[in-house]
């Protein structure tokens, strides 16, 4: 946690304030009650780290602030029942924030307590300026997946990784499993001239070759998947979906494609076994 040695909010959130009214406090976020609460149950919620302006939060302490708003609006309204609540954040001067740093007003309302708000009537702008105002805010908003944070997208490359080594070693897995598998059923083909048996080791192939072909296609999907989060483009931040990452219109199936079943991990594996099993169905049928 980053504290401001003279920001009286980072005190509380440290634990330093003993007179301080702290609701909860975890490694993220305080909740506790203003100095002088405007409402009965006002509360407060700041991050721990200290940060003037809600702009310079990472993505990740702002989907920790959230989590924890609603978590304290939900125990709020469970605990006084009021009949509305107001949650409200101010950064600068001239939105009337006092203490530079961020923090989340709950306050509980009843009808005739002694919180004023008040919007001005009528309208800022007319509606060819909201129309300007609307296009300036716009051009400023990142396209979709571009607004992740480094952090969260390291971690997002991390999970991508942690799947495209599970396929790689489910893969390494089939191959190990299969050949004992084909040793036993062609051996015994071949001893006791069992057509059965050796029909059973040709079947064992194909079903391990698809098997593995298809654990092939996965993970090249992840591959894709991977390439996209690490150029920035457009993936929901965390999505663990390789379609999205497939051309648009592309038709979804999970069966393995040409090129998964040509490829050198699997056709020179499982070709030559499958003709070794057909050429001993041959020899026994020929017998």
């Amino acid at each position: 946690m980053v504290a401001h040695d003279e920001c009286s909010f980072c005190k509380i959130a440290a634990g330093n304030d003993d007179a301080a009214r702290v609701l909860y406090r975890d490694k993220d976020v305080t909740a506790f009650f203003p100095l002088n609460p405007a409402t009965r149950g006002h509360t407060l919620v700041v991050p721990n780290r200290h940060v003037a302006d809600l702009t310079d939060l990472t993505s990740a302490e702002s989907r920790q602030l959230g989590e924890a708003v609603h978590r304290t609006a939900r125990a709020i309204r469970a605990g006084l029942s009021p009949e509305g609540l107001n949650v409200i954040q101010s950064t600068g001067h001239a939105a009337t924030q006092t203490v530079p740093h961020v923090h989340f007003h709950l306050v509980p309302r009843w009808s005739g307590d002694r919180m004023g708000l008040q919007w001005p009537e009528g309208p800022a702008e007319d509606g060819p300026a909201q129309d300007g105002t609307l296009a300036k805010i716009r051009e400023m908003l990142p396209p979709a997946g571009q607004g992740v944070s480094d952090e969260d997208r390291r971690q997002h490359l991390s999970f991508i990784q942690a799947v495209i080594t599970r396929m790689s070693h489910a893969s390494a897995s089939s191959k190990t499993w299969l050949l004992p598998i084909v040793t036993l059923t062609y051996g015994y083909a071949i001893t006791a001239a069992s057509l059965p048996v050796a029909l059973l080791g040709c079947l064992a192939v194909l079903v391990f070759g698809i098997l593995d072909a298809n654990y092939l296609k996965q993970e090249r999907a992840f591959r894709t998947l991977y390439d996209k989060v690490a150029q920035g483009q457009e993936v929901p931040a965390f999505s663990m979906n390789p379609t999205l990452a497939s051309p648009a219109g592309e038709k979804v199936n999970y069966w393995p494609d040409g090129p998964d079943l040509r490829s050198w991990a699997i056709a020179p594996v499982y070709v030559p076994l499958l003709l070794t099993g057909v050429g001993i169905i041959l020899w026994i049928h020929c017998r």
